[in-house]
């Protein structure tokens, strides 16, 4: 995995959905493995070139319609790996993209009070 020098002003989820990323010279298919408000890496079927600007399609779960990302920008590759930080989404886009990072922060921050209870009830025993 890359290593990066600065921080994320957005939490990244882990996200496992397919997509469709293009730019000037190719179209390929791909499979999302993280993201967040304004980044996402990916892994596809072929290995992009850093800096490039590309379109990206995300077909994410309980949505009938892909969610567009109409400009993005290769910032770190890794093999066929690599990170995509979003330049221009529609409005719309925002706005599912929005909905769908409140619900999987929803679904964080209860497993880690889980474990937060599961370890306290361990550690009391």
């Amino acid at each position: 995995m890359a290593q990066f020098s600065h921080r994320r002003t957005y939490k990244r989820f882990p996200f496992h959905a397919p997509l469709i990323i293009g730019g000037e010279s190719h179209i390929c298919e791909g499979m999302l493995r993280n993201l967040s408000m304004d980044g996402c890496s990916i892994v596809c079927d072929r290995e992009l070139a850093l800096d490039s600007e590309v379109r990206v399609n995300l077909l994410l779960p309980d949505q009938t319609s892909s969610l567009p990302i109409e400009l993005g920008r290769i910032t770190w590759v890794q093999g066929r790996e690599c990170g995509v930080k979003f330049i221009r989404l529609p409005l719309h886009a925002r706005l599912r993209l929005n909905r769908t990072l409140r619900v999987a922060l929803i679904q964080f921050l209860n497993a880690r009070r889980s474990q937060e209870l599961q370890e306290r009830t361990v550690s009391g025993l």
